[in-house]
């Protein structure tokens, strides 16, 4: 097999295209070109032309997988979608996932408690959060005490505050439409009542 083309791929930083004369190409890193010593007009054997892709697809999930933990914060489940979704072999991935956690650039503990942080601020109740955490493949039960046992009538009050100020309870329409906003995101109806008691509203859910 004989090499007629390396040139520059736009879309990875150090990654080239290798064309071949039988029409075959893949994308590589500069560590691969550089271990195999491969350049134009090379003549390869079938062999080494299997070495060679093996060789540059083990390297090319680590770049991409760097690049994208580079970008935001991942858990162990969201990398792996990620991985499997951009065409990578099941074995490849689970090296990769193995060694990120290994050196802690993976660690589902601090992603969570990141991640719980986040939905909290952003107004989401513990079941919101709970399907949120279930979706990342993360047990709730290490977050018991954060998500299941921690009433959030207080976050109820703030966001009644700053979102219906002018709320007081008389109106049962919107008493009610209030309640959905809170259980569609995530809180419970007796975290919403005792809120609603707590803000000085008697009102049934």
């Amino acid at each position: 097999m004989k090499i007629i083309n390396i040139k520059k791929y736009p879309r990875f930083k150090n990654h080239f295209k290798i064309e071949f004369e039988s029409g075959q190409s893949f994308i590589t890193d500069a560590d691969t070109i550089v271990k195999f010593a491969l350049t134009k007009e090379k003549e390869i054997t079938s062999l080494e032309f299997n070495e060679i892709e093996k060789s540059s697809k083990s390297n090319n999930i680590m770049s991409y997988a760097f690049f994208l933990i580079s970008k935001k914060a991942f858990s162990r489940k969201s990398l792996e979608d990620a991985l499997t979704l951009k065409g990578f072999e099941k074995d490849d991935i689970e090296k990769v996932i193995s060694r990120f956690t290994e050196f802690n650039y993976l660690n589902d503990e601090i992603f969570a408690g990141n991640l719980i942080s986040y939905l909290k601020k952003r107004g989401k109740g513990r079941y919101y959060i709970e399907n949120e955490l279930k979706r990342h493949a993360i047990d709730v039960k290490f977050f018991k005490e954060t998500v299941q046992d921690v009433s959030q009538c207080d976050e109820i009050i703030a966001i009644i505050k700053k979102r219906y100020c002018g709320f007081n309870g008389k109106n049962a329409s919107e008493t009610k439409k209030i309640a959905s906003f809170f259980l569609r995101r995530g809180f419970s109806s007796e975290d919403i009542a005792k809120a609603f008691r707590k803000y000085g509203k008697d009102i049934e859910i």
